[in-house]
């Protein structure tokens, strides 16, 4: 975890400070080594969430794009189970940012305990990742703006696609800068006679629209949906 409380305070972790978890109030001590980003951890083998998983770089500099007091908030849910959100925004929008491989049933678990949610996924993390994402991408880009949109068929060479089949909000891939790629491609949590429908999005403006609360993912599905239907009646 980046954050632990202090006196009441939320503070990052130094060498030598130890805390109490803001989650279930059990001391944490700073693990400040070389080799990974500086957190507080439990002592002993304690996890008060079986969510949690330790951190990479990938993972703090994206919380870091957003203010330090939406990042890891502890959400409740009636039934008193709770959950630490990686970033909660003002317009009660979660973000989550995964980079190790999730299974269904976590995933669909997380959706259902937050259900204002987007996903941002590592999508560097194994190598082959990026090259068969560009392969299932129909090579027309639809200009009509603001959605520009390729068609991906669903093979099941495509791991990052077969991970994120059937989730049901929408999932951001992480590719990078490199070659001209977007930064990020949104895949629509809509399936559509059988295709995932993908849109390049650049990082500034998924950081923009979500940092000034705007309602964006709906609009951006619903315009998904009209640009299908009006490739679907210019092909008959």
């Amino acid at each position: 975890m980046k954050f632990a409380d202090i006196n009441c305070q939320r503070r990052e972790a130094e060498p030598g400070l130890s805390a109490a978890c803001p989650s279930c109030a059990a001391p944490v001590i700073a693990k400040c080594g070389d080799h990974r980003v500086w957190h507080w951890a439990h002592r002993g083998v304690r996890i008060c969430d079986q969510w949690w998983e330790p951190e990479t770089e990938w993972h703090r500099a994206w919380k870091n794009e957003f203010p330090a007091d939406w990042q890891e908030t502890v959400q409740f849910a009636q039934n008193g189970e709770k959950h630490v959100a990686d970033v909660k925004t003002q317009s009660g929008m979660v973000i989550e940012f995964q980079h190790s491989f999730l299974k269904a049933e976590e995933r669909a678990a997380r959706e259902k305990f937050y259900l204002k949610m987007v996903w941002v996924v590592d999508g560097r993390r194994r190598k082959r990742d990026s090259a068969q994402l560009s392969k299932c991408i129909h090579p027309r880009v639809h200009g009509q703006l603001p959605y520009i949109l390729q068609v991906a068929y669903f093979p099941e060479e495509c791991a990052l696609l077969r991970d994120w089949n059937s989730s049901s909000v929408p999932v951001y891939f992480d590719l990078g800068n490199g070659d001209g790629t977007p930064v990020l491609w949104r895949r629509d949590p809509i399936s559509r006679s059988g295709r995932v429908y993908l849109s390049p999005v650049s990082r500034e403006s998924f950081l923009r629209a979500h940092r000034q609360g705007l309602d964006v993912e709906d609009k951006f599905s619903e315009g998904v949906g009209v640009i299908v239907e009006w490739l679907q009646r210019a092909a008959q």
